[in-house]
């Protein structure tokens, strides 16, 4: 990874690797889908493509609801999802010596499953995101 975007949810920093990145745009008011996991806000429809939305918040385990309108669509392995962020910091050059891999930075497996690493930046640190295992269907 040679850069990150970096947002908030919450209280948290995320970084996710820019080349999974497709755009970022301004949130519409998903339709929902019956019966679909409690993560998954909805689908909406971005140029012609439907794109399912998913509440990043509620896929971590963390309470209340995304406070920003933007929408981060990431593209992995294929799939394609949105991502509801609170707030956009913009994008950051990586120095892997500064990506902390160690596990027992992660409190829960859940984390450790959702995360890849810890960047140790000036001010906050950045965790950084697993896109593949955010966007695979299982619910954790």
């Amino acid at each position: 990874m040679e850069a990150m975007i970096v947002f908030r949810i919450g209280d948290e920093h995320i970084g996710v690797d820019i080349s999974q990145v497709r755009e970022v745009t301004e949130a519409q008011t998903p339709v929902p889908v019956p019966r679909s996991p409690a993560f998954l806000v909805g689908l909406v429809n971005i140029r012609g493509e439907v794109i399912p939305v998913i509440s990043l918040k509620k896929r971590l385990g963390l309470s209340g609801e995304e406070a920003g309108n933007l929408l981060i669509i990431v593209e992995n392995k294929g799939r394609l999802a949105g991502v509801k962020v609170d707030e956009l910091f913009g994008t950051k050059k990586v120095i892997d010596a500064h990506i902390n891999r160690r596990a027992e930075l992660l409190s829960t497996r859940e984390e450790k499953d959702f995360f890849d690493g810890v960047y140790e930046a000036e001010g906050k640190p950045i965790l950084i995101l697993n896109l593949g295992k955010v966007l695979s269907k299982e619910d954790k």
